[in-house]
């Protein structure tokens, strides 16, 4: 009697242990089934959460892993296709809008500069240096910059804030040196690269068309209404320089995905031999 309840129990064991591991080879052949519908109904992000999973869950099922490489292979590819048409759709958008803004601006080519630069068509013969204001000029490369300029009431300013729509912005000060911040007679110049005044030109992008009030702070402060066309060459040469820049990160970023779309497809290639 002893002997044959030894035997059942350690059949029983053999048995329920067969049976576990039946269980766990099951679970994730399912995962790998549910994956590779995934991928065929374009859900690529489901697929790899379930590749994922199977990877977390069963590490030792050899054969649902070997065979979960081909499927996660094409996975990714469905998910750099996806991104890639997107890129493309983002690309056209700042196209287009680069277009259209390229229409208000001019090339100025000053043989004092190393290289032109480009400001709205109104100010192609204006001359900064004799007035009061503040003036969007982009780089051939689209950089947006500003030039500030204060004539015949001196304050020695480093720096100005714009106000409009109850709110404002201020650039970043900018000590004299004879170079950048410049001075001449009655006359005081601030050349602002972009890192120091890109939240002038968001805020005026933003209240396009709307008076505008500047305050040129320095020794001591002075305001004054800011011309009608400077606060357009502000907003027009802001918005045109995020749409050129935002297009040379996305033409970067294509070039990155169809890079690895190309290796997507040749892992995809390599492990569709793999034994199932």
């Amino acid at each position: 009697m002893y002997k044959g309840a030894s035997k059942f129990i350690a059949l029983s064991t053999i048995l329920f242990a067969a049976c576990g591991g039946g269980s766990e080879a099951n679970e994730a052949d399912s995962l790998v089934t549910r994956a590779d519908s995934a991928v065929a109904a374009g859900n690529y992000t489901l697929a790899t959460e379930l590749l994922d999973t199977l990877k977390s869950r069963y590490p030792t099922e050899i054969k649902a892993l070997r065979e979960g490489m081909n499927i996660r292979a094409r996975a990714n590819e469905g998910l750099i296709k996806d991104e890639l048409q997107t890129t493309d759709s983002l690309e056209a958008v700042c196209s287009y809008r680069i277009d259209s803004l390229s229409q208000y601006f001019t090339l100025v080519n000053n043989p004092e500069l190393v290289e032109g630069y480009y400001v709205i068509k109104e100010y192609a013969t204006s001359s900064l240096f004799d007035r009061s204001g503040l003036e969007a000029r982009i780089t051939p490369e689209g950089q947006f910059y500003m030039i500030s300029s204060l004539a015949g009431s001196p304050v020695k300013h480093t720096s100005v804030t714009v106000t409009v729509g109850g709110e404002s912005a201020s650039s970043s000060s900018v000590a004299y040196d004879g170079d950048r911040n410049y001075r001449s007679g009655n006359t005081e110049m601030i050349t602002f690269i972009s890192s120091e005044c890109d939240s002038i030109g968001k805020l005026l992008s933003k209240y396009q068309g709307k008076p505008v009030r500047i305050t040129f702070t320095g020794a001591r402060s002075t305001s004054m209404q800011l011309p009608q066309n400077d606060a357009k060459s502000i907003a027009l040469a802001y918005n045109y320089s995020e749409a050129i820049t935002t297009s040379r990160k996305l033409a970067a970023k294509k070039e990155l995905l169809d890079k690895q779309l190309i290796l997507a497809r040749d892992q995809a290639a390599r492990t569709s031999t793999i034994e199932k």
